[in-house]
C-alpha cells in the first residue's frame, strides 16, 4: 500500500530550521526579541524564533505516524531485532559523533574550573549523554549539544514501539477515537498538572511528558490505514485535505500571538498543538494538493532527509561561531548556509554509508532470516519515503 508521505519528509526541514532559529537568533540578532516592546514585524519574528517551541512535539507525532505506516501496516508483528537494528543504524552514528565533538566545550570548562578533578564529573556526564540519558535528568546531564535531549525521548519510544504500536494498532472505530481523546487529554492534564511542581527544564525535556504525542502519531496512522482500506487507493478527496490543511496551518499561525496569554514559558512544547499537527500530517499525506506537490521537489526532499543532521549539528556550530567571535548579523547568512551545507554532506557521505554498513553488520552477526537490507530500513532517510502525487 503506497503512502504519500514524501511531503512530510520536506516538512521535517521546516521543523528543524525553526529549532535552528530558536537557538541562533538571540546570538546573531540580539535586537530581535520575543514579545518586544514595540509591536510590529520584529516582534512577530521574535515570537516565532524564540518563543514558539513546537518542533520537538511535531517530530514526535510524525515519528509515531511514519514508523507505524512502515512497520505496523504490514499486518504482522514487528520484528523487534530488525526494528532495533534499523533505528540504531539510523539514529546513533551521527549522534555519537556530535556528542564527542561537542564535549570539548564541557571538558574545557570543567578543567578550567576544577582542574583534573573535574574530569571525573565530566566523564560521567559524557557517558550519560553517549547513552542518551540526558533528558531524564536535564539539570545535571544536559550539557552537551542541547538539541540532543530529544534522543532520550526518541529512544524510549523506539524501545516501546513494538509493543505499544501493536496494542494501539488493534483499535478501530469508537475505541480508536476515545483512546486518542484520552491520550491527548491525559497527556495535557499531566503536563499542566505538573507544571507548578517541576522545573521548566524538566517539563521541557523529560521523555514521559512527550509519550502521549508519540502515541497519538501511532493512532493517526492507524486511522489513516483504516480510512484508506475503506475508501480504496483514491484516498481522501482533495477539497477535504485542503480544508484540513488550511485550518491546521491557520491554527498554528494564530497560536503565535496567543502564546503570551498563557502566562507560562513555552506552553506548546509538550504536545498542546498535537491536533493541528495531526491535521497537517493527514492533509499532506491523504491527498494531492498544491502544497504537497511543491513539497515533493527534489531539493526540498534532500533538505528533509538532511534535517536530522541539521537538528543535531547546528548547536555545536553555533558554539564555534561564538568562540571565534563570528556571531554577528553580518555572519548570520554564512552560519545558516554552513549548517545546511554540512547537514546535506553528512547525510550523503556519512549517515547513509554508516547506516548501510551497520545494517549489513547486524544482518551478518545478529539478525536471522534476513529478507534483505530493505526490510531492515529504507535507505533514503530517517523516515521511509513514499510517492508524490
Amino acid at each position: 500500500m503506497h503512502k504519500n508521505i514524501s511531503p512530510l519528509t520536506s516538512l521535517r526541514f521546516v521543523a528543524a530550521i525553526l529549532v535552528l532559529f530558536h537557538h541562533s537568533v538571540p546570538v546573531f540578532l540580539p535586537g530581535v526579541s520575543a514579545w518586544g516592546v514595540q509591536p510590529g514585524p520584529q516582534e512577530y519574528v521574535g515570537d516565532v524564533a524564540l518563543a514558539f517551541r513546537i518542533s520537538a512535539s511535531f517530530f514526535f507525532l510524525l515519528s509515531g505516524y511514519v514508523l507505524s505506516l512502515a512497520y505496523l501496516n504490514r499486518e504482522r508483528a514487528v520484528d523487534r531485532r530488525r526494528f532495533f537494528a534499523a533505528r540504531f543504524a539510523r539514529l546513533y552514528p551521527l549522534y555519537l559523533v556530535v556528542v564527542v565533538l561537542d564535549a570539548r566545550k564541557l571538558f574545557a570548562a570543567e578543567i578550567k574550573g576544577h582542574g583534573l578533578i573535574g574530569l571525573t564529573k565530566t566523564a560521567g556526564i559524557f557517558i550519560a549523554n553517549a547513552a542518551a540519558l540526558q533528558g531524564w535528568y536535564p539539570a545535571k546531564l544536559l550539557r552537551i549539544d542541547l538539541p540532543s535531549w530529544s534522543l532520550s525521548a526518541e529512544i524510549l519510544f523506539c524501545v516501546c514501539f513494538p509493543w505499544l504500536g501493536a496494542l494501539l494498532w488493534r483499535l478501530r472505530g469508537v475505541r480508536l477515537w476515545m483512546t486518542a481523546l484520552g491520550l491527548y487529554a491525559g497527556g495535557q492534564a499531566l503536563v499542566w498538572g505538573m507544571r507548578p511542581h517541576v522545573k521548566p527544564d524538566t517539563l521541557t525535556y523529560f521523555p514521559l511528558f512527550h509519550a502521549s504525542t508519540f502515541a497519538l502519531g501511532i493512532l493517526l496512522a492507524r486511522w489513516r490505514s483504516l480510512e484508506e482500506k475503506r475508501e480504496g487507493q483514491s484516498g481522501a478527496r482533495p477539497w477535504q485535505a485542503n480544508l484540513v490543511l488550511g485550518l491546521s496551518i491557520g491554527g498554528i499561525i494564530l497560536c503565535v500571538p496567543l502564546e503570551p496569554l498563557f502566562h507560562v514559558a513555552s506552553p506548546y512544547q509538550d504536545g498542546l498543538l498535537a491536533p493541528m499537527f495531526a491535521g497537517l500530517i493527514w492533509a499532506l499525506s491523504a491527498a494531492s494538493s498544491p502544497l504537497s506537490r511543491w513539497l515533493c521537489a527534489k531539493w526540498l526532499l534532500a533538505l528533509g532527509n538532511a534535517s536530522y543532521a541539521l537538528y543535531l549539528i547546528h548547536f555545536p556550530i553555533l558554539n564555534l561561531f561564538q568562540r571565534f567571535q563570528w556571531a554577528t548579523g553580518l555572519f548570520y547568512p554564512a552560519y545558516i548556509a554552513l549548517c545546511v551545507g554540512l547537514s546535506l554532506l553528512s547525510f550523503r557521505f556519512f549517515e547513509t554509508p554508516a547506516r548501510l554498513w551497520l545494517t549489513d553488520w547486524f544482518r551478518a552477526h545478529w539478525l536471522s532470516n534476513t529478507e534483505g537490507r530493505a526490510a531492515a530500513d529504507h535507505p533514503r532517510g530517517l523516515q521511509p519515503q513514499g510517492r508524490c502525487s
